[in-house]
């Protein structure tokens, strides 16, 4: 009786993990799948400051998300009348909330920056406050000139010249 519990329990626990990992399988067939995905953000001025492009989208009648794989999505500001890049996001999958704007990266998630980069398995874009976060209990990794920065939760500014962390360990390469 008691393998018959253990057995039950895990099948339970299982297909809880199996549900949570993957939110779009509980959607049903999507109502379009895209390849070679793009979608520009542009500011109330008509100034773009993000382009994203995605090997496939999935997009459903139900949901303001569109879930995207292998992604990158580039962020600009404005300088002198021309973009300028800031960063580039690239990650396994994701999704985009098409009213909030707020993206979700997932998966070998990296961001370049010109003198930094940064590595972790989940960030999310604010694009309202303009600010890249992660959650609780998720570690990134910040590399800037030879030093290695682990922590949690990160706030930084799209050039990751802005970066905020907590319970920070440094390595310092010679």
């Amino acid at each position: 009786m008691r393998h018959g519990w253990i057995g039950f329990f895990l099948i339970f626990f299982v297909s809880c993990g199996l549900k949570e990992g993957q939110p779009e399988k509980t959607l049903g067939l999507p109502n379009f799948l895209l390849s070679d995905f793009q979608y520009v953000s542009v500011n109330t001025s008509g100034e773009r400051e993000w382009e994203l492009r995605a090997s496939e989208a999935a997009m459903y009648q139900n949901s303001d998300d569109v879930f995207i794989y292998n992604f990158t999505v580039a962020f600009y500001r404005r300088s002198n009348g021309m973009d300028v890049l800031d960063s580039v996001l690239s990650a396994n999958k994701g999704q985009v909330n098409k009213k909030t704007l707020l993206v979700i990266a997932e998966g070998r998630v990296k961001i370049l920056a010109s003198e930094t980069s940064l590595e972790t398995e989940r960030i999310q874009w604010d694009n309202t406050k303009k600010l890249f976060f992660s959650e609780p209990g998720i570690p990134v990794v910040v590399h800037r000139r030879g030093v290695d920065l682990r922590g949690y939760n990160l706030v930084a500014d799209a050039s990751l010249k802005e970066i905020r962390m907590e319970n920070i360990d440094a390595k310092i390469q010679q």
